[in-house]
């Protein structure tokens, strides 16, 4: 884990889960997850559902080239996973039988949990992808629909409801927080998607941090940065719609959405790092040509 991904995580606690963000031998970004560490030579990682494949490759291709005393396991299907999220989240979860001590002192954000939960088997993470409480719950996949019955039972008093992928990408924009592949294109490595806080700047290794390394002492030209309309009625631009600055192209946006919470358009985009600091303002130029003001 110290080795395939950016941050440290040779001194990370058991029980609590980190996050990972893995880039390729070029230093460009391919993937992010949380790792946890649920025993001193066990980590239980996730990956995002497009990039598995393409994450196990890398791990199990430098494990055969490292020749380490470490085996790499695949269990995508073996487990399901269900986010339960809101600010009524804990209360939900207390109503089912556990031996997991859900108490915001027992179980902190970014904490990792195994046990059982309606006599099910479970890991849980205590993430906030969606920026409410959280806990990403994993079963194995085949009682998942057993797990998925007894939670929104549990549910029902609070007003329990699914919400799908249009929410998920809403909420986690008001959060902002990217998802690779969409926020991230072939080129972008971290200090470009506004990451460097994800780098161990004092490991001597991981994959791609040679290019990393030569890529901040060379500087970046765009970063990554959240933004929002300042006319809350003006139309929402579209993904890759242009970021103009005195009449060139200055960057691209990347995620956009009307937010029903905040009542007004946010989303991300490429800017000159200039324009990437908070406060300042932009223009984004929308099919047939209209101009509409943003600001970071």
């Amino acid at each position: 884990i110290e080795r395939m991904y950016t941050w440290a995580y040779e001194k990370q606690q058991i029980g609590r889960a980190r996050y990972a963000l893995m880039t390729d031998q070029t230093g460009v970004v391919i993937d992010d997850g949380v790792a946890a560490r649920l025993h001193e030579r066990h980590f239980y990682v996730t990956a995002t559902t497009g990039a598995v494949d393409q994450v196990y490759r890398q791990m199990t291709w430098f494990n055969s080239q490292w020749k380490m005393d470490v085996d790499v396991a695949n269990v995508t299907a073996a487990y399901a996973g269900v986010n339960l999220a809101g600010p009524q989240a804990r209360a939900v979860i207390d109503k089912l039988d556990s031996d997991i001590d859900f108490s915001a002192a027992a179980f902190p954000y970014m904490a990792a949990r195994v046990g059982r939960l309606a006599g099910i088997p479970v890991r849980i993470l205590r993430v906030g992808f969606v920026g409410e409480l959280g806990y990403e719950i994993h079963c194995p996949s085949g009682l998942s629909e057993a797990l998925w019955d007894r939670l929104m039972q549990a549910g029902k008093p609070f007003g329990i409801a699914p919400f799908g992928v249009e929410a998920q990408r809403i909420l986690r924009l008001e959060k902002g927080h990217i998802i690779v592949g969409q926020d991230t294109d072939g080129l972008t490595h971290p200090a470009e998607a506004n990451m460097e806080w994800a780098l161990g700047k004092k490991k001597p290794f991981y994959v791609g941090k040679r290019a990393v390394d030569m890529q901040m002492a060379k500087g970046i030209t765009r970063k990554l940065a959240g933004f929002a309309l300042v006319d809350a009625a003006a139309p929402s631009p579209k993904e890759c719609h242009l970021v103009i600055r005195n009449g060139d192209i200055a960057g691209r946006v990347t995620s956009v959405v009307r937010s029903p919470t905040l009542g007004k358009v946010v989303g991300l985009a490429y800017l000159p790092p200039d324009l990437a600091e908070p406060g300042q303002r932009f223009e984004i130029r929308l099919d047939g040509g209209r101009m509409v003001a943003a600001e970071t």
